[in-house]
């Protein structure tokens, strides 16, 4: 994180891309005041709408996810770590889920073809994408498995911020998704906002990372390897 934090230019694009972020989550919440009132205001919630697939928020997110993925995958191909191809898959299906609809459509069949009855306020719908997740998560963690068990030294501390925007984006794609569907209609606004706003920044904060990690992996993984050698 050090080599990241004193790399000017990378702290920049980091602080672009929230920058953009925030202001499109921004505008979003601002316009939906206005949203009956004003055509503008209209427009502008429309094509900022944070739940809505083919808008320019969604899209922005789809090439964040696809960016930290390309980062990663060229990375891995430079210094061969098997947690730097764990973080490229990570993120290349998290690309996947979010511009195929992954959860959403085989959670529908996957409830439909088990008839999972209606249970806590859930459908077979709620239930369906958590399977469709938990199938993901088992393959996703089969390759964690053999990244780890192959781990080399610097590997921790390269996955571990990413870790944490990862449970970061679960709380909120899961944990608060499952909510807004039992939350009463008066909170269903802000669980939208809080869902697809986490997801955001979440993904804007892991392209921060796998910015500056592709810039500087050759010398952190050299870094990391001295002490090592030296012995």
């Amino acid at each position: 994180m050090g080599l990241i934090l004193r790399d000017s230019v990378a702290v920049r694009m980091f602080l672009l891309l929230l920058a953009t972020t925030l202001t499109m989550i921004v505008l979003y919440v601002v316009a939906g005041f206005w949203d009956e009132q004003s055509a503008l205001a209209h427009v502008i919630r429309h094509n900022f709408d944070l739940g809505l697939d083919d808008v320019f928020a969604e899209d922005f997110n789809h090439g964040l996810s696809f960016l930290v993925a390309a980062l990663m995958l060229m990375s891995f191909l430079e210094i061969r770590s098997r947690a730097l191809l764990f973080l490229a898959v990570l993120y290349g299906f998290i690309w996947f889920d979010d511009s195929a609809q992954y959860h959403e459509r085989a959670g529908g069949k996957i409830g439909a073809a088990l008839h999972i009855p209606i249970s806590h306020g859930l459908g077979p719908q709620e239930y369906g994408e958590l399977l469709a997740w938990g199938i993901a998560g088992l393959c996703v963690g089969v390759i964690f498995l053999w990244s780890w068990r192959g781990r080399r030294p610097g590997d921790l501390g390269a996955l571990f911020p990413f870790f944490m925007c990862f449970v970061l984006l679960v709380i909120c794609a899961v944990v608060v998704d499952m909510l807004h569907v039992v939350l009463p209609p008066s909170f269903s606004e802000l669980a939208g906002v809080i869902e697809d706003g986490g997801e955001m920044v979440a993904i804007t904060a892991s392209a921060g990372l796998a910015i500056g990690l592709s810039r500087h992996a050759r010398d952190y993984y050299r870094a990391m390897s001295e002490p090592s050698i030296e012995r």
